[in-house]
């Protein structure tokens, strides 16, 4: 995550504007700069593509996982996070190994499937995980395209 904390700093610094007035103009609060800046939290995707539209960029650009600023493969800011699970159980099933065979080498435990399968959004953090390990995309993984 401290790839997140570094290109969001960039991108502030880039900016030449306070933290207020970033607040003003992308409609996240200068306190929740500060945190995510101090590496105290991880945003929620809903205020992630606040950020990615002010700034325009993608998740992926924010998380380390893409280097291009500017390679935004989606017309909108919008998200579709029904189409998570099945995206994730492909990604499960063209590198053979089962949901519980991969909780055992991540911070989670094998239950929480059960809660992506009634509809519960995962954090970004996991996303960062499973997108980093499968080698795929937060933007992919949560429907942006």
């Amino acid at each position: 995550m401290e790839q997140f904390r570094e290109n969001l700093r960039d991108l502030i610094d880039d900016t030449n504007l306070s933290l207020r007035q970033l607040e003003k103009i992308s409609g996240v609060s200068a306190m929740q700069y500060s945190r995510y800046l101090r590496n105290d939290t991880i945003p929620t995707i809903d205020v992630i593509l606040k950020i990615c539209k002010f700034f325009q960029c993608s998740i992926d650009y924010l998380f380390g996982l893409d280097t291009s600023k500017n390679s935004i493969r989606y017309k909108t800011y919008q998200y579709d996070i029904s189409k998570f699970l099945p995206r994730y159980l492909d990604l499960l099933k063209e590198n053979n190994i089962s949901h519980f065979k991969f909780a055992e080498t991540q911070p989670f435990n094998e239950s929480i499937l059960r809660h992506w399968q009634n509809g519960r959004t995962p954090r970004l953090d996991i996303l960062y995980l499973i997108a980093n390990h499968f080698g795929s995309s937060i933007d992919y993984l949560i429907g942006r395209y």
